[in-house]
């Protein structure tokens, strides 16, 4: 009872800070704002490792900050002499800073049900759903470590220590698949990346970000993190219990030893003990298809145009709808010119042009058979600049050359992303130049980026929600103690 009486009021103590309820609304809102505009690309790259990595790891100095201020503002002193048992103080203050971490969790999942709803649940997500809870408890366990080991009369010390603690947790993670894609993960380095629990966590649950390995095994990975956590908890309580008066240190020598060993085998341990044998490969991260690679900064044969206009200024990319705004619909049929640039001079005759166009990994690319078989007189000339026309038989860049236009419907299905979904089309074919007795073949391959149209709208309205609410509370707050 004591323990819940103490967490109620911390609790309220904690959400009557001045600007609290903004504070926690500008946070959700940036967040929202990332889930948004997430929508326009890649959505579980990109708002996942902010949401699901960056924020849960920013726990560590808040948690710091949160358990060091009442010795800086000397609250504690209350602590230590009123008929309160410091342990259920104590207590009460970490299930504050889980409340604070479990209602963050919470407050993502809005955004990811319009994600789930048009996307389902790749592997990636089901993974980040779970690391994020881990990362957050590390993070409060570490942060609370920091906040009880530092004792004075400013917070500066204990949160800039803790952001020196996340800058390094988050730094190793990009380093070790890093590494580990260079082969190097079971090398010293690739072991001290281990000091960072997100890695530790991300081999544990056995998934990456950008690599195509992970730990054969797990078993000492679990335990490292297992002790990590134990220890930085069991530390900082007994350091504050044991070791600590209200404005200074108690401890004894050995005492001093022992929370030297401590810290020293949070950082040693997983470095000597985790799992780096990188034998396994990764599995497949999300639902998108495997598709050949297409470089967008490479040029291509190929290019979009509005019915019956030209093309586009920069011609011509392997995305061919890069330039438009927005990027094409997903289930909306939509209609362009679909430009073959033949590799061949004006200046010399194209006959007998049979083209076919087919897309791939769920785009539906259809054209009438009369614009696949297009009359020489239906053929255009383009003039290319800078030499980025087709390259001819004999290697050149052709400067003013063929083009076949072909009115194409073209309907992106099955996303696997809400946004940033490139969908592969090949042009295949033949054509006849006059004056040569065989016929030339025409193969190319480009994409077209689609998008879950609605899912901005959708997105949006659903990350505003919290935000408002708390924005709500703050001013109704204002209105009654103005």
């Amino acid at each position: 009872m004591a323990i819940r009486t103490l967490y109620v009021e911390e609790l309220r103590a904690t959400m009557r800070g001045r600007f609290a309820l903004i504070g926690a609304g500008v946070i959700l809102f940036a967040v929202g704002c990332v889930a948004t505009v997430g929508t326009q690309d890649t959505w579980l790259d990109g708002y996942g490792i902010i949401a699901y990595f960056l924020v849960p790891l920013a726990f560590v100095p808040l948690s710091a900050a949160f358990l060091a201020s009442p010795r800086a503002n000397r609250f504690v002193e209350s602590v230590f002499t009123a008929p309160v048992e410091r342990r259920d103080w104590l207590t009460a203050k970490i299930l504050v800073v889980v409340t604070m971490a479990a209602a963050y969790y919470v407050a993502l999942v809005p955004m990811v049900l319009v994600y789930t709803h048009h996307v389902g649940v790749p592997l990636l997500l089901q993974k980040l759903l779970i690391w994020a809870p881990c990362l957050l408890l590390v993070s409060i366990a570490m942060g609370t470590l920091i906040g009880v080991m530092f004792i004075g009369e400013s917070i500066a010390a204990p949160a800039a220590t803790g952001m020196g603690v996340l800058l390094v947790y988050a730094g190793f993670v990009p380093l070790q698949e890093l590494l580990v894609a260079q082969g190097n993960g079971a090398t010293r380095t690739g072991h001290l990346t281990l000091v960072s629990p997100a890695v530790l966590l991300k081999n544990a649950f056995g998934f990456t970000l950008a690599v195509g390995s992970i730990p054969a095994t797990t078993t000492r990975t679990w335990v490292s993190l297992t002790v990590i956590v134990i220890v930085a908890f069991a530390l900082a309580v007994w350091a504050f219990l044991r070791t600590q008066g209200v404005e200074t240190w108690e401890a004894t020598r050995s005492q001093r030893w022992i929370i030297a060993l401590g810290i020293v085998a949070i950082i040693v341990l997983p470095v000597a003990m985790a799992d780096t044998n990188y034998d396994k490969p990764a599995p497949h991260a999300t639902n998108a298809p495997s598709i050949q690679r297409l470089f967008s900064r490479a040029g291509s044969s190929l290019a979009l145009a509005w019915p019956g206009g030209q093309p586009p200024a920069r011609c011509c990319s392997t995305i061919l709808n890069r330039e438009e705004w927005p990027p094409f619909g997903t289930d909306e049929p939509t209609r362009r010119d679909l430009l073959v640039l033949l590799p061949v001079e004006a200046t010399q005759r194209v006959a007998d042009v049979h083209l076919q166009v087919v897309g791939e990994n769920g785009l539906e690319a259809t054209a009438s058979p009369e614009a696949l078989s297009p009359a020489p007189q239906a053929l255009e000339t383009h003039t290319y600049a800078n030499d980025l026309g087709p390259a001819a038989a004999d290697g050149h860049h052709v400067v003013n050359g063929w083009v076949a236009r072909i009115p194409v419907t073209l309907t992106p299905t099955q996303p696997w992303d809400i946004g940033g979904v490139r969908y592969p089309l090949k042009v295949t074919g033949t054509y006849q130049v006059v004056g040569e007795s065989q016929a030339r073949t025409f193969s190319a391959r480009a994409a077209v980026d689609a998008q879950v149209s609605k899912a901005i709208y959708e997105m949006g309205f659903a990350s505003l929600i919290l935000p408002l609410v708390c924005f709500g509370a703050a001013f109704k707050r204002w209105r009654q103690t103005r």
